[in-house]
């Protein structure tokens, strides 16, 4: 009985809404959980985004200079141009806040401040791993199994697929939002042949709420779901390459790298809890914000310090020259 209890499913003979398949999908939840993910469910890849708010979006140009966000526009609307075959694409969120939220660990007076997704490892090389062994898993469990792993770098919408799968529901901020979580979240992808039970979609929950709007301080929110990036901090931190242009760019003081303003100033982040991940509890990120330590590094010592984290995106050119803006920023303001 032990034998044949572990003996791979044939994928031929799955059908979504059979009893194989829910007890498969149980299951695969629960490696999940094993693995560290604070949630996760299935999406049908059958129900295709519209890509209109896209299409307008890249046509008035406020992907800034992300290019590669037109380059495959049209591949982020159908996941079975990313991997033919799909049958499921099994969603999982990964919380990341570094400390329970209900007011604590803010730092609104701080002279330098760094994104919180920032603090620890890398999370694309966490999310990658932890997606890469329960494909593994499920390739065990099914003869024949293949599937695809997806995070952020992929031409995937991720909060599309994540809301799809019941996770959150998109904020008027554009994040994805998870109940009793926050949006603390990153947010990764198994696209798999195999057909697992779709889960229902969650109704949007800001209500009248438009706080994050207000909280932007750069006005990047110019409505409900539309971040123009032209108007980002984080934009302007961490994707903007060479130098600032003598005007378009918004004041980035005290972001050295990303901004959090419009999650701090979201009720529903009240909820968030210390992420479970020993990767993002260390927090590496976090000490470039400290006095003097961006003075003292080169493009050696940064790397020997922050290597391995989120702010090589940035590198060590692009944090020095954020650091000489809010430099000149602050003096302005004080003179």
């Amino acid at each position: 009985m032990g034998a044949e209890a572990k003996a791979p499913i044939p994928k031929s003979e799955l059908v979504v809404d059979s009893p194989a398949a829910a007890r498969l999908k149980l299951r695969l939840g629960e490696a999940a959980a094993r693995l560290g993910f604070d949630r996760w469910g299935c999406a049908d890849p059958g129900s295709l985004p519209s890509l209109e708010p896209l299409q307008a979006w890249l046509a008035r140009g406020e992907h800034a200079g992300m290019g590669y966000m037109a380059r495959h526009a049209d591949l982020r609307g159908d996941p079975h141009r990313f991997f033919p075959g799909v049958r499921t694409i099994f969603c999982v969120a990964l919380n990341y806040s570094p400390a329970g939220m209900g007011g604590r660990d803010r730092e609104p007076g701080a002279p330098l401040r760094v994104a919180r997704y920032a603090w620890g490892a890398d999370y694309h090389d966490i999310l990658r791993g932890k997606l890469h062994r329960l494909l593994q898993q499920v390739k065990r469990w099914v003869s024949g199994a293949r599937g695809r792993v997806a995070v952020d770098t992929a031409p995937v919408l991720e909060r599309h697929w994540a809301a799809q799968a019941g996770i959150g529901w998109i904020g008027r901020n554009t994040c994805l939002i998870v109940p009793r979580l926050g949006s603390y979240v990153f947010l990764g992808e198994l696209l798999l042949d195999i057909p697992l039970p779709p889960d229902q979609p969650l109704p949007r929950r800001c209500g009248t709420c438009r706080q994050c709007l207000v909280a932007c301080p750069s006005g990047a929110l110019a409505e409900p779901y539309r971040l123009d990036a032209r108007r980002c901090i984080a934009y302007w931190t961490v994707e903007h390459r060479g130098a600032f242009p003598a005007s378009g760019a918004p004041r980035i003081s005290p972001w050295l790298f990303g901004c959090d303003r419009c999650q701090e100033a979201c009720p529903w982040n009240r909820f968030a809890v210390a992420t479970r991940e020993p990767a993002f509890h260390a927090p590496v990120g976090r000490q470039i914000t400290e006095p003097g330590v961006i003075a003292t590094l080169d493009t050696d010592t940064f790397g020997e310090r922050f290597g391995g984290t989120p702010l090589t995106r940035a590198g060590f050119e692009g944090l020095e020259r954020n650091w000489a803006r809010i430099c000149g920023e602050n003096a302005a303001g004080s003179s």
